[in-house]
């Protein structure tokens, strides 16, 4: 009821139908009463008979849900409903590393000797680490792969190759940041 009249019309409801259950309602005011809840009713009706109006037009059209809704409203509503899970899972992927040829991912397990040596002595020298990166053009595993180095050698990357890189102070720190958490 609450949702079909105005702030003022629930409140003087409210009012009357207190006045009502305590049996001190006056005839003009049980006729107020009656009035406030037809026109409840009819707003009720009328917005039900808009809804099946939208549903016929729909259907009759064959509209999708996607040329009413962009994705972003109907990811919305399944989260809402409980269809997909509530919170947006960020993926992000491991820092890809690669030396004479051989891939390698930076997940939670130390890396191999034959690239943690050669990579480790390139970033404590201060050299850029540019040509260790499988994926350069990916900023945030290149801040990533930066953050870890960083963290385990306890020396900060130079800004030059950060600029080599194209990845800014900031998204190493944001990639520091999330290692911490």
């Amino acid at each position: 009821m609450a949702k079909l009249l105005s702030d003022p019309e629930f409140q003087r409801f409210s009012e009357l139908q207190q006045k009502q259950s305590s049996f001190t309602i006056t005839p003009e005011e049980a006729d107020e009463l009656r009035d406030i809840v037809a026109r409840a009713q009819k707003k009720r009706d009328d917005r039900a008979a808009a809804m099946k109006s939208i549903e016929t037009f729909i259907q009759q059209f064959d509209i999708s849900p996607d040329e009413l809704f962009s994705p972003e409203q109907i990811g919305d509503a399944a989260r809402t409903y409980g269809l997909i899970p509530a919170a947006k899972k960020e993926r992000s992927l491991p820092p890809q590393l690669t030396h004479n040829g051989k891939p390698y991912q930076w997940t939670s397990r130390a890396l191999p000797d034959d690239i943690r040596v050669p990579l480790f002595e390139a970033f404590t020298s201060g050299a850029s680490v540019k040509g260790f990166i499988a994926t350069p053009k990916d900023a945030t595993r290149c801040a990533a792969t930066i953050a870890r180095l960083e963290r385990e050698t306890g020396q900060a990357y130079a800004d030059a190759w950060l600029e080599e890189l194209a990845v800014s102070r900031g998204q190493v720190d944001e990639a520091l940041a999330k290692l911490a958490a």
